[in-house]
């Protein structure tokens, strides 16, 4: 017996011991491609355990960190719907937006990286979406620099999952997001600090074809949406058109051909989307707020649902335009309950419901257009402050660009 007992010791420290060197080589083969690829530098705090996981880019000024992570089971926890999950704690993600764009360097500097490399099977796709899943507790994302160099954007996850499942012909990857919290905040004392708040929750649904690599379908689905869109995000340069993006001017020989081959506008986009899109909102509400006047404008729908399905196997609409063929297709939207709501409750548009809809066959188009109870009451006084600064905003980039031009011919 106690010969047996030494042995069985034995085994348990020999089984140990290949363990940790196991994991160190992991650890240690990580840190070095980390270095090489990303350049990055990877840490993990605690060597038993995958905890306090920090990869720098000190190039790019970014930082990932995450607290815990561990493998759990459908055994141990019967809400998970796979057998197994990879599970994180919290995700702190951290970086600059002037600095994003030299992230991706070191992977287009990669050669030898050819499309027949990153080919897969299907049926080990297939195994592996039916085996694992992904869960994060909860992602802190700091984003510097989104519209001044004294903005800060912060977003915050909470009970995320990332699924996937494939048939073998296309690839399905469902993104579950309990719930959204999203600021984006300005340091100043006489403006706004707070240019915008977002919360929701999110349900993304996306379907891939695996030979194609072609976006199929999408499907959004949205609660409880609650937007607040300040004055100071009018004034701040999200939205206000660079003078390098100005219109260039067109050569006249591209504009003879334009009008001798006319195109319907928007039936390139049309076709440039996924076969099917649906889009569900419901209890929605946005407020437009202007402090410096102490007004605000109210927003609610409690219902938006959006859907849009083609059919690239029918026989499209023959000779639709000059010069192309449109698609079978089917559109349709509908919204309900929507209120506009001024500072002092009074009501200035009132929408019971609203249901349009296309649709595309062989042989014709048919469009539809059902409202029921819609109520618009103008008020000027609660439009008079924000026309007047839609008006000196439009005013305030047209002279901009006149004055680089004039620079420009001098």
């Amino acid at each position: 017996m106690p010969l047996f007992f030494s042995a069985l010791l034995a085994l348990l420290l020999v089984a140990l011991s290949a363990l940790f060197l196991g994991r160190w080589l992991v650890v240690r083969l990580a840190t070095k491609w980390c270095q090489r690829k990303l350049q990055a530098e990877l840490k993990i705090g605690s060597f038993f355990w995958i905890q306090n996981v920090s990869l720098k880019f000190q190039q790019h000024q970014q930082t990932v960190e995450i607290d815990s992570l561990w493998i759990s089971s459908k055994l141990l926890s019967h809400d998970l719907p796979h057998y197994v999950a990879l599970c994180f704690g919290e995700v702190r993600i951290r970086t600059d937006l002037q600095k994003v764009s030299g992230l991706f360097a070191p992977f287009s500097q990669s050669t030898g990286v050819h499309q027949k490399e990153l080919s897969f099977s299907p049926s080990l796709l297939k195994i592996f979406c039916q085996l694992f899943s992904i869960h994060v507790d909860s992602i802190n994302i700091m984003v510097l620099k989104v519209a001044t160099s004294e903005s800060l954007w912060h977003i915050q996850i909470r009970d995320s999952s990332f699924l996937l499942d494939s048939d073998g012909k296309r690839l399905k990857c469902e993104v579950s997001l309990s719930q959204i919290n999203s600021k984006v905040l300005k340091s100043g004392q006489l403006e706004d600090t707070c240019l915008a708040e977002l919360s929701l929750a999110l349900k993304l649904c996306l379907e891939v074809g695996i030979r194609s690599r072609q976006l199929k379908a999408i499907t959004v689905d949205v609660w409880t949406l609650h937007a607040e869109l300040h004055e100071g995000l009018f004034h701040s340069q999200l939205l206000r058109q660079g003078p390098g993006v100005a219109s260039k001017p067109v050569p006249c020989s591209e504009v003879i051909e334009n009008l001798a081959e006319p195109t319907l506008p928007g039936l390139y986009l049309l076709q440039q989307l996924p076969d099917q899109i649906k889009v569900k909102m419901e209890i929605t509400s946005v407020v437009l707020s202007m402090n410096s006047q102490k007004r605000h404008l109210n927003w609610t729908l409690k219902l938006l649902h959006f859907l849009y399905h083609r059919d690239e196997d029918q026989l499209p609409l023959r000779s639709f335009t000059a010069n192309s063929d449109m698609a079978q297709m089917s559109t349709e939207l509908l919204l309900k309950d929507g209120l506009l709501l001024s500072q002092s409750r009074q009501r200035i548009v009132c929408l019971n419901s609203l249901k349009a809809s296309v649709q595309v066959t062989t042989i014709d188009l048919a469009a539809s257009l059902v409202l029921n109870t819609c109520i618009i009451h103008y008020r000027h006084l609660e439009f008079s402050h924000w026309l007047h600064m839609l008006a000196l905003e439009t005013q305030g980039s047209s002279s901009s660009v006149l004055k680089q031009t004039k620079r420009r011919s001098v």
